[in-house]
């Protein structure tokens, strides 16, 4: 029996559907902010982030984000969502 996670061809879809998911709720992100929706597009930004983290956790290392140990990815994510998040508020108030 094989050891790991997902090797057949519908994990490896699924893998590549999870590197590009980011991608494209990152362009709608960037459209709403475009239109006038700037606390809606911080709100989808920081959403994709904390669902990164999750997956990141969750898939251990069959994550398709996969840069360094997941501990510092974690580390990586959650800075990047309170770095966002504070220089929203900053130009906000």
């Amino acid at each position: 029996m094989k050891k790991g996670g997902r090797t057949g061809k519908k994990g490896k879809i699924f893998l590549a559907f999870l590197f590009c998911f980011p991608f494209f709720v990152l362009l709608a992100a960037s459209l709403l902010a475009f239109f006038g929706c700037l606390l809606a597009g911080v709100i989808v930004v920081l959403s994709t982030l904390v669902l990164a983290f999750v997956f990141r956790i969750a898939l251990k290392d069959k994550s398709p984000w996969k840069a360094r140990s997941r501990a510092t990815d974690c580390a990586i994510l959650i800075f990047c969502a309170f770095a966002f998040l504070g220089s929203y508020l900053l130009l906000r108030f």
